[in-house]
């Protein structure tokens, strides 16, 4: 079947990609006159025109949205679910000591790092749990655009972003939802030091590694660290980073269910509660799956005073954990603010309703570990079907538009489309990839999914036609990391090589004739050495890329053979994460294997 997109008229590309429907058609003509003029970043503010800017989804209306953010979570206001919820997560609040020992230790205390102009880098260093400003190591060219520009108060040149230094690998992050105050929170969890100390010890002994993969890891103490960044609240400089005020580790959450491998806050909007105000911030409901290959679900708020110290709450149980019989969980998705999707190692997909939580256990814990197909207080997921042949890499939901529609991705390197509402009839497979693709986002503007091909492209995957891909970018390196925003269709891409790559998806989706621009953010080296050293390059230029692999004069084909480049893990940026509130949606967090955390303002 001839590609719609290479010799069909615009028209017919339209109806091909996204239906003949009024309201669809609608809805893309209003995405692509707010965000395709906008090549690589998005934009902070409106033109004349009415483009540019950040907002809701148009498919996602303002009734929908009221809808979703106030009867939608009677169930937990009104119907008992938070009380049930409070029942079963069991927490106690640990002092400063007793909180250090959850906390990552890192092989050092700080981390060097070379920074600034091109040819004017100096090298810096932080301490572990501090930040610093980008600013700083672009101050002198600051000083003299400013002398340029006749004052102090001009922009031109001026930086402005945070550093952190975690100490450990960043292994997952998120910011959370429906946050409309000046504190904005990075939730994000790094691998525990326990549980490398084990893997050590096996190796040094002798003794058989298992398969981690598919093996539920120990007990082992780890913590999930919520970062709070300021926001301005000056008239003229509402969404930016206020850089007055150093980010601050607001709280640390402890556990001992080993590593929290991923991190999702519920993203449904909703309203603010008079039962919510108890003298703290409500965050809402976070998903995760940790190394003992459950999904659990926590229910947090938050103190959000700058002047108070860090808090560090210990959870002995969740308000939510489950995990299907003889399987682990692998990747999970919010479906409604209720319901959760997880794939596991078996191919399977299990969908729980957390409104009707699990009874608690009838016989006193024990200080045993559960037997991994055995629990002592078994939830039954509503759905629980075969989806894939093995091992389930990636999940995502089309929501808000189409929340019954289910994207999957395995290590048999097929996506697949399923339409939980008949999972066995109405499924579709799209073009396979030799390397099963980890990365999976979708694209509310453009009704698709992104995710990675090759080690390197990134496609997009319309929902009417699933079966074919369109290319909209290429990385220099195996794909990583992946955010697709939510107050706009921007995409950034974290490789292997620690570059992350920015573009806007819908050009090349509306018109495949164009040249198709893509910018790097930073690119991100670490060395062995003098101990581990890192240096951030920035400054790079829009580029024009091709998205054919050809045999003659591609970099990475070498006598008819494509290669790829062994990087250290350190380089790689391994987490990515776009702000989800609109106001702020141009703040973007980039986690590296360093230990380095970088937040930035990318809205042009």
């Amino acid at each position: 079947m001839p590609d719609p997109t290479q010799y069909a008229g615009k028209d017919d590309t339209l109806a091909y990609l996204f239906g003949t429907g009024r309201e669809e058609l609608l809805d893309l003509v209003r995405s692509r006159d707010k965000w395709a003029s906008d090549p690589t970043l998005p934009t902070r503010d409106i033109n004349k025109h009415g483009a540019g800017g950040m907002c809701h989804s148009f498919s996602h209306t303002e009734e929908k949205r009221n809808m979703e953010a106030t009867v939608g979570w009677d169930w937990y206001y009104i119907h008992g679910g938070r009380e049930k919820l409070a029942k079963r997560q069991k927490t106690r609040h640990l002092s400063l000591e007793e909180g250090h020992e959850y906390l990552p230790r890192p092989a050092k205390g700080s981390q060097g790092f070379l920074m600034g102009p091109y040819g004017k880098q100096n090298l810096y260093t932080i301490g572990t749990g501090k930040a610093m400003s980008v600013g700083d190591a672009w101050r002198s060219v600051t000083e003299v655009s400013n002398e340029e520009g006749g004052g102090s108060n001009s922009q031109k040149g001026k930086r402005e972003g945070w550093i952190l230094n975690i100490g450990r690998k960043i292994r997952c992050m998120d910011w959370a939802p429906n946050q409309s105050g000046s504190m904005q929170l990075l939730a994000l969890s790094t691998p525990g030091s326990a549980s490398e100390a084990q893997h050590d010890h096996s190796q040094a002994h002798g003794e058989p590694l298992k398969a981690p993969a598919f093996t539920a890891s120990p007990p082992t103490p780890a913590c999930i660290q919520i970062w709070g960044f300021s926001a301005s609240t000056a008239a003229k400089r509402e969404g930016w980073l206020d850089m007055s005020r150093t980010p601050k580790l607001q709280m640390v959450v402890c556990t001992e269910w080993g590593d929290a491998k991923q991190l999702k806050w519920c993203p449904m909007p909703r309203d603010s509660r008079e039962s919510d105000g108890d003298g703290n911030v409500y965050l809402g409901l976070l998903a995760g799956l940790w190394g003992d290959g459950r999904v659990k679900v926590l229910d947090l708020r938050i103190d959000t005073d700058w002047d108070s110290p860090t808090s560090y709450l210990k959870l002995d149980s969740a308000a939510f954990d489950a995990r299907p019989p003889n399987t682990l969980c692998t990747c999970l998705t919010w479906l409604s603010n209720s319901d959760l999707a997880v794939g596991c190692t078996n191919g399977f997909v299990a969908i729980w309703s957390i409104s009707h939580p699990p009874p608690l256990p009838t016989k006193p814990p024990t200080n045993e570990p559960p037997l991994p197909s055995s629990s002592s207080s078994p939830s039954i997921p509503w759905f629980y079907q075969y989806i894939h042949p093995t091992y389930i890499l990636a999940i995502t939901s089309a929501y808000p538009s189409n929340p019954h529609l289910l994207i999957t991705t395995s290590m048999d390197g097929y996506p697949r489309l399923t339409d939980l509402r008949a999972p066995t009839t109405d499924t579709v497979l799209s073009t396979r990839s030799r390397i099963g693709p980890a990365v999976l986002a979708w694209c509310e503007p453009l009704s698709a999914a992104i995710s990675a091909e090759e080690n390197d492209f990134i496609r997009v995957y319309p929902l009417r036609r699933f079966f074919s891909s369109i290319s909209v970018a290429r990385h220099e390196s195996f794909v990583l990391s992946l955010a697709v925003g939510t107050a706009h269709p921007f995409v950034l891409a974290g490789g292997a090589d620690g570059a992350v790559v920015a573009t806007n998806p819908m050009r090349r989706v509306l018109n495949s004739k164009i040249a198709q621009a893509q910018q790097v953010w930073f690119q991100h080296e670490w060395t062995r050495r003098g101990g581990g050293v890192v240096r951030f390059s920035e400054g790079f230029k829009v580029e024009s890329t091709k998205m054919l692999r050809t045999l003659a004069g591609d970099a990475k084909v070498k006598d008819g053979t494509v290669f790829a480049t062994i990087h250290e893990e350190e380089t790689g940026v391994t987490a990515l994460a776009w702000n989800p509130n609109v106001v702020y949606g141009g703040w973007a967090a980039a986690g590296m294997g360093s230990g380095l955390v970088r937040v930035e303002d990318l809205a042009l």
